[in-house]
């Protein structure tokens, strides 16, 4: 197809303004090329600048603190700071005294009469002790005066009733042993001189192997605890 040579005269019209304008923007876009790089290079050297000031800044700062000036004031601050303790101490020290001087009898009074108070508990709360142990005691040595009378009168004479003595006897000694275990003693008789406050005399006799006074026979046993009489012993005195 062929056009007309008008037609292509005015296409060529048309054409032509915007090849112009475009070789007018391309200095322009290279312009602001070369105003970015330089506003980057500006940057930088402004922040290189900035560090430098920074490091000169904090090495200056190093030398105020270690400088003898500073260390000086330091050291006598301190030296304040210690003076006033010590200044706080001495009067802490002063009241204490003054204290003592004001209230140490009567804090001595105080201890006194709480020693006194725990050793009289203590002393209460043994005596309490020995009482539950008496009464528990007194009720226990019926039994034992049967077994007393028993061993007395019955003389084993098969294995069998040697074997029922034997145990008899293994229970009354564990009674004693556990009697022991409570502080209870049983009293003194035979071949001792009689003492009314622990023996009770029964009758007098004659005695061969032992001196007027003397007790030469016991009927019952007797037992105490510790300076406490449980049950005095029922004995028979030489004449």
């Amino acid at each position: 197809m062929i056009f007309p040579k008008s037609i292509i005269l005015a296409l060529a019209a048309l054409v032509a303004p915007s090849v112009n304008a475009f070789q007018i923007v391309k200095p322009s876009v290279a312009f602001h090329a070369g105003q970015v790089a330089s506003t980057c290079l500006y940057a930088e050297e402004e922040g290189e600048a900035g560090t430098e000031a920074d490091t000169s800044s904090s090495a200056g700062a190093t030398d105020i603190l270690n400088s003898p000036e500073f260390l000086r004031r330091k050291l006598d601050v301190i030296k304040s700071d210690i003076a006033q303790a010590e200044a706080d101490i001495a009067v802490a020290q002063e009241q204490a005294e003054a204290g003592k001087a004001e209230w140490g009898p009567q804090m001595e009074a105080l201890q006194s009469e709480y020693k006194n108070i725990q050793d009289r508990m203590s002393s209460q709360g043994g005596q309490q002790n020995t009482m539950a142990t008496t009464v528990v005691v007194r009720e226990m040595l019926e039994l034992l005066d049967n077994f007393d009378r028993a061993f007395g009168v019955i003389k084993p004479e098969t294995e069998e009733e040697e074997a029922i003595d034997a145990a008899y006897k293994e229970l009354y000694q564990s009674v004693l042993d556990k009697f022991a275990e409570l502080g209870v003693e049983q009293v003194e008789t035979v071949g001792t001189e009689f003492d009314y406050e622990v023996h009770q005399a029964v009758m007098q006799r004659p005695s061969e192997d032992y001196e007027e006074g003397m007790v030469c026979e016991e009927f019952q046993k007797g037992f105490k605890i510790e300076e406490t009489l449980i049950r005095a012993a029922m004995v028979v005195v030489a004449a």
